[in-house]
């Protein structure tokens, strides 16, 4: 069975607190995420959703679990895969490097039906994410 995991790096002009925030405040994830709010408390077992409307019309809910949680370093959640039992599972994790921030991605989409839509989606997806990201990030103050 082959895998269908992407993988995306950026390397931000930011320090790895600042991206952190970014990805993990409601009121900055909703600028770059699909225009989604991020909603947890942080915990590892605790809920994730990203809730909102994507291009200001299409309401969207993708629900998960945080696997894993080192604050500044690491996020690891599941999201609920449309339409089918399956779930990915999305990797963040921050790495600093003088004063700026490595970003790596990994979204493993499962092996469920209809996979090879949802891995090219997500390639896609991760891309726009990103752009969005490293705009915010890089144009704000600390």
């Amino acid at each position: 069975m082959e895998n269908h995991i992407v993988h995306k790096e950026v390397l931000l002009d930011a320090p790895p607190e600042m991206v952190w925030r970014a990805l993990t405040d409601p009121e900055i994830t909703k600028k770059y995420f699909y225009h989604c709010k991020v909603l947890s408390d942080w915990k590892v077992g605790s809920a994730i959703a990203f809730e909102g409307k994507m291009f200001w019309i299409f309401p969207i809910k993708l629900t998960g679990k945080i696997e894993k949680i080192e604050p500044g370093k690491l996020l690891q959640y599941t999201l609920q895969n449309h339409g089918t039992s399956g779930q990915s599972l999305v990797t963040d994790e921050l790495i600093g490097e003088n004063g700026k921030t490595r970003l790596k991605i990994t979204d493993d989409v499962g092996n469920e039906k209809g996979v090879e839509k949802r891995y090219k989606n997500s390639m896609r997806g991760w891309d726009k994410i990103l752009r969005g990201l490293k705009r915010i990030v890089e144009n704000q103050t600390p």
